[in-house]
């Protein structure tokens, strides 16, 4: 089994002038394990809290791409 790479994206919400916008930020990575589970990097020193995405490293998702897979994702679960 190859292990597979991936990205940790925070997205945030905001306004500015008045209108509510998305955006992401890398906060790490992550790495599948052979036995199962991932190993997760995040800077020393970078406090994450809230909800995290994992997307595939250098995949074709760019930043409309993860906010609309985020969105969906957060509707599908309820949140």
């Amino acid at each position: 089994m190859n292990m597979q790479r991936f990205d940790l994206v925070k997205v945030e919400d905001y306004a500015h002038k008045g209108a509510r916008k998305t955006r992401s930020w890398k906060v790490g990575k992550a790495l599948s394990m052979r036995r199962g589970g991932f190993m997760i990097f995040v800077p020393e020193g970078m406090a994450v809290s809230g909800r995290l995405m994992m997307v595939p490293e250098q995949g074709t998702f760019g930043e409309i791409d993860l906010i609309e897979a985020y969105a969906s994702a957060a509707e599908e679960f309820g949140v």
